[in-house]
């Protein structure tokens, strides 16, 4: 389920990372979309619509102009 799952998210142009992780959750994946309509829709149209996930949890960065660390 899990290669199967890492599959379908290649497949996503807006998945830019994802990672097989341990702990509370079997992945970790960073989309690149247009703003917060933009992820609702990633979410309802291609997120939502993949078997066998149960549930998922949602974090963006809370200032619009985060860069990462070192740039």
């Amino acid at each position: 389920m899990l290669a199967r799952l890492g599959q379908l998210l290649a497949d996503f142009p807006e998945v830019i990372e994802a990672y097989l992780t341990t702990g509370d959750c079997d992945y970790l994946v960073k989309v690149a979309v247009e703003g917060t309509a933009g992820y609702e829709r990633f979410l309802r149209e291609k997120r939502y619509r993949i078997p066998g996930i149960r549930h998922s949890r949602s974090a963006r960065p809370s200032d619009a102009d985060a860069r990462p660390l070192g740039s």
